[in-house]
This record gives C-alpha cells, structure tokens and sequence, in this order.
C-alpha cells in the first residue's frame, strides 16, 4: 500500500501538470471502488479551474475555483498515469479525467481499493469525515515530543502499533514505523507506557527524517508501487529491518532481524539494536 511519502511524491508529481488546468471531460469504467464512484452526478467538476492540491495524511485533496473539488485515496494498488488524450487505456484504469492541457489523467487501480470522493462547493475538505479525526501531520511542528508523550503516557499497547494508529499521528504506516523505530533503537514489542523522555524525542526525530529521506527517495517500492511517470521508489535500498528477515544488523553487525506479527502486520527489528 502506498504510505505517506510514496502519496506525496505522486502529489508533487502531477501537481504542475494540473494547477491552473480545467477538467473537460471525466469517463467512468466502473461502478465502485472501495465505495460507489459518483462523479458523472457532479457536473460543476467540468470546465473550473483546479487552484489547490495538498495532501492530508494518506489523501490527496483537490479543490477547484468553484468551491467544488475531489479527496482521493490511492488504496492497496492505486497508481497515476498522464498520458496523452488519444492514448489507448489500459486494463484496470477505471477513471480518466480529461485535462483542458489535451492530457488524461487515468487512475489504475487493480484491486480497487482506492477512493475518488466529491466534495461539493460549501464543504471544507478538511472537516470531512474521513479527514476530521485524524491526528498531526508527522513533518509538522504540531507533531512534537510533547505531543507524542501525552500520546504514549500509560499506554500498554506496543510503541509501533500506537504509531500506526492514526489518531496519534497521520501516515507512519507499517515500513516507516519499522524503520524510524530501528533508528530510535526502541524495540517495536514494548509498551508504549515506557517509552520517556530523550527516546521519545529521539523518536520523534526519527519518524521525521525517515518520511523526509523516503519523500526525496521518491518513496520505497514494495510490490504495487510506482510514481506517477512509472518509476519506482528507491528508498528501499536504505532499509534497515522492514523485510530483513534472518539477515545480519547491518548497524551493529551481530544481531539477526528477526520478524512478528502486531495486529495482524509483520513487523521487523534488531534484538540488539533495539531495546
């Protein structure tokens, strides 16, 4: 699944490709995807011009000049093609917005777990439900040690599972939680409750400049992923545990990574490294 800078480098990517462009025409080739796509019933998404594009934790938000706009969720296998208008689609691209550059946007999504939801012209895109709820942005300053020790102060839960949580913070999804735990030298299995002090701050470091080296990466490729120009990520050449399994620390070059489940996901760590 594409985690937060793998969404922010396909945000950054069509970015100039769509600011100041209209859509003129948008073809639908399926019904749903994780819920039902409405997007022939919202005409006022048709000939206004797209002013903003940010993403919010794993969502990429799109506002036009009419107040109107699109939050979308790339899901399990969801990728961007740009491409031009005549181009032949391909199998699994469900969506094809068609640019006033002679461009089409076409979203491909083969598992069809990814999400395109009208927002209409009164709504801040921000206060949706799917967006109210959720925690700080990892690589904002609201994110802090303060923040994540109130977060973390007589929790039993693991440390890596309260990360993954998005309540406490947006888009450490499973990769990232494993790595920027390894830097921290905080082991994934151990009470959230118990981690104080200069490891809290030590984390909280971590977690952000394991986001930001991913984003300049172009993110990590992990089965499904690919940019919006095909390329693959290449932040997986400076893994250090995610995926490691039975291989030697590269870090301390005596442990063995070894591998667990937490609610239902595979994580990854050294037993020396990490305590």
């Amino acid at each position: 699944m594409p985690e937060l800078p793998e969404v922010e480098t396909v945000l950054q990517a069509i970015k100039p490709h769509l600011l100041g462009k209209r859509f003129t025409a948008i073809a639908i080739h399926i019904r749903k995807l994780r819920t039902p796509l409405v997007l022939a019933g919202h005409p006022e998404l048709l000939h206004s011009t797209i002013v903003h594009l940010e993403r919010r934790a794993k969502y990429i938000v799109l506002k036009l000049a009419n107040g109107s706009g699109l939050l979308i969720h790339l899901g399990m296998t969801g990728t961007w093609r740009l491409e031009p208008a005549d181009s032949h689609r391909q199998k699994h691209d469900h969506v094809e917005f068609f640019l006033s550059s002679g461009l089409v946007l076409r979203y491909h999504d083969p598992r069809r777990f990814g999400q395109i939801v009208v927002l209409t012209q009164q709504e801040n895109p921000l206060l949706h439900p799917l967006l109210r709820h959720l925690g700080p942005e990892p690589l904002h300053d609201d994110f802090n040690r303060k923040w994540l020790a109130d977060r973390c102060r007589g929790k039993k839960k693991p440390i890596k599972t309260l990360l993954m949580d998005n309540i406490t913070v947006v888009g450490v999804g499973n990769i990232y939680a494993s790595e920027s735990l390894f830097r921290a030298g905080i082991n994934p299995l151990l009470a959230a409750g118990k981690v104080t002090g200069k490891r809290i701050a030590r984390l909280v470091r971590a977690i952000k400049d394991v986001l930001q080296e991913a984003i300049d990466a172009g993110g990590t490729t992990v089965k499904d992923y690919a940019s919006l120009d095909g390329k693959e990520g290449y932040f997986n050449r400076q893994l250090m545990v995610y995926g490691k399994t039975g291989q030697k620390c590269r870090q301390c070059k005596r442990g063995i990574i070894r591998q667990t489940y937490q609610s239902g996901r595979s994580t990854f760590y050294c037993p020396v490294c990490q305590r």
